[in-house]
């Protein structure tokens, strides 16, 4: 046990690991305005000594993740160590979440300096965002609600040409119609060339969720190019409904979570392998399928590469009280 929050923190979403082994996160509440905070776990600096939690931020009710709604993609850290993140609710649009950036003090112990980047808006370019990664030149992508049909949309935010200049959203694909995924709350991967890769916890072939990629235009300002790669089944063994953004590990090869489906419809681990020649399909494995009780169930998380295993949580089962576990799974 690292460190035990204060009520009501309700810490929710995923840690990033920044130098010297800081984590970051967030918490749905507490801080001074109740509201939640972007908090710091400094490492011991004895094997046996204490982690020390640092509130960074606290949030206000113009924007924060203040909303019973788990957001799975928590904190990204650019370069100079400057956070980002988004809000599920919040901002200065009809509560529909904003993206912002921490930047550290320049001198220890001093405050963090918050910047509210961009305030979404539930109409065709989104709101309720589900966190961001950092792609080149640093823009943000991620994925949101709403959009033109609306299904959910993937966006970029593109920082302005000049210091403290507006940020510019940009719709890169609207989900929907046609087997197309819908609801994409995960977030995204990027891949290689910039590729994006994420979950839809609905649609597809069989309305059980897809994994899709999202490839940038050969010439800027194209539209970029969306493929669903696998429509789950919730069949057979197969999971349904992703709610987690996938991790890319070696060679390419997707790794994620379904909390439904497997053999006990307790959720699975799965992986999809990269086709041998361009256009073909994708290869799904179902790596484990949970059984609930002390096994775990419900995976409802992302997951963690390490040297040759993954690393996850459940939300239920478990042997204390069915509160969840924490799982390694390897070949």
């Amino acid at each position: 046990m690292l460190y035990n929050f204060p009520s009501p923190a309700q810490p929710q979403a995923g840690l990033a690991v920044g130098e010297d082994g800081v984590l970051y996160g967030t918490t749905l509440l507490g801080g001074s305005s109740n509201f939640g905070t972007v908090f710091s776990l400094t490492p011991p600096s004895s094997p046996a000594g204490e982690w020390t939690e640092t509130v960074l931020y606290s949030f206000s009710f113009a924007g924060g993740p203040y909303d019973p709604s788990i957001n799975p993609s928590g904190i990204a850290i650019g370069k100079g160590g400057v956070l980002y993140g988004t809000t599920l609710r919040g901002g200065t649009n009809d509560s529909a979440g904003m993206a912002f950036s921490l930047a550290p003090p320049s001198s220890p112990g001093g405050e963090w300096t918050e910047t509210v980047l961009y305030n979404f808006s539930f109409n065709h370019l989104g709101g309720g965002p589900s966190g961001v990664a950092i792609g080149k030149d640093g823009v943000l992508y991620g994925t949101a609600g709403g959009g033109h049909f609306p299904d959910g949309m993937a966006f970029a935010l593109i920082p302005s040409a000049t210091p403290g200049g507006e940020w510019t959203e940009r719709a890169i694909h609207d989900f929907g119609g046609n087997g197309d995924g819908v609801d994409p709350f995960g977030g995204v991967a990027i891949g290689d060339g910039g590729v994006l890769y994420g979950t839809t916890q609905s649609g597809g072939t069989f309305s059980d969720g897809t994994v899709f990629s999202l490839t940038p235009p050969a010439a800027s300002g194209d539209p970029w190019t969306e493929a669903v790669i696998y429509s789950f089944t919730g069949t057979g063994g197969d999971g349904y409904g992703p709610t987690a953004p996938v991790v890319i590990g070696p060679g390419g090869v997707l790794y994620g979570t379904t909390p439904g489906g497997g053999t006990g419809n307790n959720g699975t681990v799965f992986s999809l392998t990269p086709p041998a020649s361009p256009g073909s399909p994708w290869t799904e494995t179902v790596l484990y399928g949970f059984a609930g009780g002390a096994n775990g169930g419900d995976p409802v998380g992302s997951l963690t590469i390490g040297p040759g295993v993954l690393f996850g949580v459940t939300y239920n089962g478990g042997t204390a009280a069915s509160l969840g576990t924490i799982f390694l799974l390897g070949p």
